[in-house]
Order: C-alpha cells, then sequence, then structure tokens
C-alpha cells in the first residue's frame, strides 16, 4: 500500500536525540505523539513530496517513507542523526526518525540549473525503513 501526502507546506527538523523515547511503539499504540523540541524551518523551492509505502516482511510489516525536495540553501544535515517534521496543506503534521536507531538516511545532491531558468540548489531526499516511519503527531 501507498500513501501520498497532499501538498506539504512546512518541512522541519530536529535532533533525533531530542525527541521523546519509542514514539513508534506510542504510534502503534494510538498514544498520542507530540515533538516538543525546538524545531528548525527548512525552506524549500517547488514541491516536495512524501511517499509511505507498507509492505509485508516475514509475517509483519515494514514501512518505508520517502521524503524530497529541493532548497537553494546549502544543506547543514546531511551529517548526523536528524528527524523530520512535515506539515501538510490539511494542517496535519508528521514525524519521519524516532530517537532510536535506525535513522532516516540523508542524501543530499548539488543540482544546476539549466541555462533557460531551472532553479539551481540542493535536492534532498530522506528515506527512513522501520516498523513505524511516518508517525501522525498530536495537538
Amino acid at each position: 500500500m501507498k500513501q501520498i501526502l497532499p501538498g506539504i507546506r512546512l518541512i522541519q527538523v530536529v535532533d533525533c536525540a531530542l525527541l521523546p523515547p519509542n514514539v513508534g511503539l506510542k504510534s502503534e499504540a494510538e498514544i498520542p505523539v507530540s515533538v516538543l523540541a525546538d524545531l528548525a524551518d527548512i525552506p524549500f523551492v517547488g514541491f516536495p513530496s512524501c511517499e509511505h509505502e507498507v509492505e509485508p516482511d516475514n509475517n509483519a510489516t515494514s514501512e518505508k517513507t520517502t521524503l524530497e525536495f529541493t532548497t537553494t540553501e546549502q544543506f547543514p544535515f546531511s551529517h548526523g542523526n536528524y528527524a523530520f517534521v512535515v506539515t501538510c496543506v490539511s494542517g496535519e503534521s508528521y514525524l519521519i526518525g524516532t530517537r532510536e536507531a535506525p535513522f532516516p538516511v540523508i542524501g543530499v545532491r548539488k543540482r544546476f540549473g539549466s541555462p533557460s531558468g531551472d532553479a539551481a540548489g540542493y535536492q534532498v531526499q530522506i528515506t527512513f525503513v522501520g516498523l513505524k516511519t511516518l508517525i501522525q503527531l498530536g495537538v
């Protein structure tokens, strides 16, 4: 099963060490999850995408979430363990990442626009694979 989030209006980042423990398990048990740490906004251009896939894996399920966006500023979060909060136009927020391993894998590519006017910047791809990878945040 694949789920694609509607229009993304805000992407934020936080150090995984600042997250509450066991957010994935809490989400599975339908316990509301909140991020109380300071979040840093990430500016982006164009239309970011976030895809969430759930697949059967050895009598259980495995999830994979992929967040992709382009930013015009150098992306300083490519080294270290970071989690991301994605807010949709509907107002719902989702957490990609947990305090415990495994952590999201962050890939950054420098992209040069064409002379006809395409945007230049950094193409960022965050991939997170685990038991619960897209955690809806409570109020």
